[in-house]
């Protein structure tokens, strides 16, 4: 639990966190980027998927921002919604997995 606890409180100071990360799926290998960040008075969470094959041509399969009133509402979203869990996530450091500014 004290991970999670040092993950909220991360979120709450404004902080983004995320993780890239890769997975199979029927043969096929997939890359997703997970974000989530207070911004604003509300919470942030940017998901994106796709094909590795079709990397180059930028074709995701999911690529987008949802806005949370609740971090409770946000960290469920990633659970239920996402290939990770909440508890995965870690700060970024250097470059930003999203741009909070756009939705």
């Amino acid at each position: 639990m004290e991970n999670m606890e040092k993950i909220i409180r991360w979120i709450e100071d404004g902080k983004q966190l995320g993780k890239v990360f890769s997975f199979e799926d029927s043969g096929k290998t997939f890359w997703s980027s997970v974000g989530i960040q207070k911004w604003r008075g509300s919470y942030k969470v940017y998901v994106d998927e796709i094909e590795e094959g079709k990397m180059v041509a930028e074709e995701y399969l999911t690529d987008e921002i949802k806005q949370f009133d609740m971090l409770s509402k946000a960290l469920n979203f990633i659970d239920n919604n996402t290939k990770i869990n909440a508890k995965d996530l870690r700060p970024c450091k250097g470059q930003k997995i999203f741009n909070p500014e756009f939705e």
